[in-house]
């Protein structure tokens, strides 16, 4: 790279051009360390911030978009809407600091479907599988000619209607959409499985806008109560692999039934 831009600071590499690059990159999780994601075996609470914030107030919208890079077009992170909400990455309640890193900015109603977990990262794994799900709403407010250029380009035009989907179904979307379970793991669903996804609903879950907990919410807890009581290695990474490696979301709604295309 010839230089990076982060919300500290911009460094510009000065070293010669370095043309030994791989014909492919794969960029998947570290093997043998889960340091950078939520320790499943360690319940209720794994804090967010490793030095506690003495912030008491949340940051302003500007402060957040400044972060974020988008200060001169703050928009939802995911559907690019308008006007934006600040997201808590990590309650207050399960941890969460008022700290600038534990804000997004959503639109009112991405903020409403966002999980309410302990775990930062999976907080984002969602706002980037949410991003690619409701990629076609980015282009509801353009003109035709945008419109145009887009699906000439191969873009998805307007969002997907997943009304119909009830919700277990669109609980069982996610679960396979965003955290890779196949077949064998709904069919391994036992007793165990719902006591402790139960167990991490109490422990590492909350809720938000005063209703009871979302979809992306039961998704997560059911995906981490797997990881708690299966312990087989070889199931664990195929899972984790296909993490938001998925080539693309179907257009058409699942009822849960069926086989995804999602690779």
């Amino acid at each position: 790279m010839t230089g990076i831009t982060t919300p500290i600071a911009e460094i510009k590499n000065g070293k010669k051009q370095c043309n030994d690059i791989p014909d492919q990159l794969d960029i998947v999780y570290p093997e043998n360390d889960d340091s950078f994601w939520y320790d499943v075996d360690l319940l209720p609470v794994k804090p967010r911030e490793v030095v506690g914030d003495e912030r008491k107030s949340a940051p302003s919208k500007e402060m957040i978009a400044d972060y974020l890079g988008i200060r001169d077009d703050p928009c939802c992170l995911i559907c690019w809407g308008r006007p934006v909400e600040r997201a808590h990455v990590v309650p207050v309640s399960l941890g969460g600091s008022m700290n600038v890193r534990n804000f997004a900015l959503l639109c009112g109603g991405h903020h409403r479907e966002a999980p309410d977990i302990a775990d930062a990262e999976g907080f984002w794994a969602w706002v980037d599988y949410a991003e690619m799900r409701d990629s076609g709403s980015k282009w509801e407010g353009a003109s035709d000619k945008v419109k145009e250029h887009a699906l000439a380009l191969g873009s998805r035009i307007g969002k997907i209607d997943r009304s119909e989907l009830d919700f277990v179904s669109a609980i069982k979307f996610e679960l396979r959409h965003l955290y890779g379970w196949e077949a064998v793991d709904f069919s391994n669903f036992s007793w165990d499985l719902h006591e402790e996804y139960h167990r991490v609903l109490d422990a590492a879950t909350g809720r938000h806008f005063g209703v009871d907990k979302k979809v992306s919410t039961h998704a997560w807890a059911y995906n981490v109560a797997l990881y708690r009581i299966d312990r087989n290695k070889e199931s664990r990474l195929r899972r984790r692999k296909k993490v938001l490696l998925f080539d693309t979301i179907p257009s058409e709604p699942s009822d849960g039934s069926g086989s995804s295309t999602a690779g």
